[in-house]
């Protein structure tokens, strides 16, 4: 039945699904239809051009190709412009929705699969650092530690929702069962914790000060228990030395009862040097599963791939950060469209996007295959 499942909704291409985004441009004098636009833009980006002009010499560059391999009519391909007025106005929403059907195909997971949940600002949408009050755009992503690949995602601006909100929103449109979340301490939250409970997953969040009492039990706890296990882990890389232990605790008996299903509670001590400079960290965290869960270590390191795998990518590789685009829909659009080039060639077996730009660029045929 899982693999029928899976081949029922594998049979659709990227293409098809782009066709499903409803295009609202005026039909007089539209010369091309949205899904073509798109698939140039991702395979431009499949190229590494992240920009309108960068896109549209992409385009120039192979003119004759696209126009036979995509059986444009007349010999027209978009043009800059035309580019950028499509990420200028296309409803991001729909965008959106169309990408979360796509990956939905990739949710089709074994259980106890790790799942990082976590929101990246767009600083090309940030004016004024100097003002904490400023809106901008926000990114939540759920990010598979195993797969590395974003298994969906919701855009936001953060003086009209909350993280919190849009977190606990996108927990429900995966719609997962038998998966531990992970999180950072924003969302050390009794409702968020509630959510996830009911939905028939685990959960492993950090704890700091912002929750007092909670910390306070926990740091508490730790010192008073002997630990039910203990890892420790030593690493060495050119810069850095660290030495990582990990001690997992029963509950504490005077635990509020609203913050539901807890199974362990976890103490990270971190020592060594970085750039020959010495540093000390305790951390604690929250987790529904059983203080004798042999893969706590692996979760709370794995939480970080997604800022490594996906966040840094974007900004270093992508150049999302620094991006000039602002206008419009268009940071919004290109983020999600970033996004989807980078789960799209995970899927198919990159793992570093650097080697799949350098291997697949400019080859039209072999991204055609991908998108087909």
């Amino acid at each position: 039945i899982f693999t029928l499942r899976v081949q029922k909704i594998m049979d659709k291409s990227l293409i098809d699904y782009l066709k499903q985004i409803p295009d609202y441009r005026d039909p007089h004098g539209c010369r091309h239809p949205l899904w073509l636009v798109l698939v140039i833009i991702i395979m431009g980006m499949m190229s590494g051009y992240w920009g309108y002009r960068q896109l549209g010499r992409f385009v120039e560059r192979h003119r004759r190709e696209l126009i036979k391999r995509l059986q444009i009519p007349k010999s027209r391909v978009p043009s800059y412009s035309t580019i950028r007025r499509v990420m200028l106005t296309l409803n991001y929403e729909e965008l959106q929705i169309v990408f979360n059907q796509w990956s939905k195909q990739y949710s089709l997971i074994p259980s106890s699969e790790w799942i990082s949940i976590d929101g990246k600002s767009l600083k090309n949408t940030v004016s004024n650092y100097d003002n904490a009050e400023q809106n901008f755009i926000n990114c939540v992503s759920a990010f598979s530690h195993q797969r590395k690949l974003v298994l969906g995602v919701k855009m936001s601006e953060n003086q009209r929702e909350s993280e919190i909100n849009v977190v606990r929103d996108l927990i429900e449109l995966l719609d997962l069962t038998g998966v531990v979340f992970t999180f950072d301490a924003l969302h050390c939250q009794k409702k968020t914790l509630i959510a996830i409970a009911l939905s028939g997953n685990d959960y492993l969040v950090k704890v700091k000060t912002n929750q007092p009492k909670l910390y306070k039990q926990i740091e508490t706890a730790s010192n008073q228990q002997k630990p039910r296990q203990t890892v420790k882990h030593i690493e060495q890389t050119r810069d850095r030395n660290s030495y990582r232990q990990v001690e997992v605790f029963e509950p504490p008996e005077n635990l509020d009862p609203k913050w539901i299903g807890v199974g362990c509670v976890i103490k990270v001590e971190r020592t060594g040097t970085r750039s020959h400079q010495p540093y000390q960290s305790i951390s604690y965290y929250l987790c529904s599963l059983s203080s004798q869960s042999q893969r706590l270590a692996d979760g709370i390191r794995g939480h970080w791939l997604i800022e490594n795998s996906l966040h840094w990518v974007k900004d270093v590789i992508y150049e999302e950060d620094i991006s000039p685009q602002k206008a419009g829909f268009a940071p919004r659009n290109l983020s999600l469209l970033k996004t989807w080039v980078l789960t799209f060639l995970r899927v198919h077996g990159f793992d570093s996007i650097k080697g799949a730009i350098g291997e697949m660029s400019h080859n039209i045929g072999y991204m055609l295959t991908f998108c087909t």
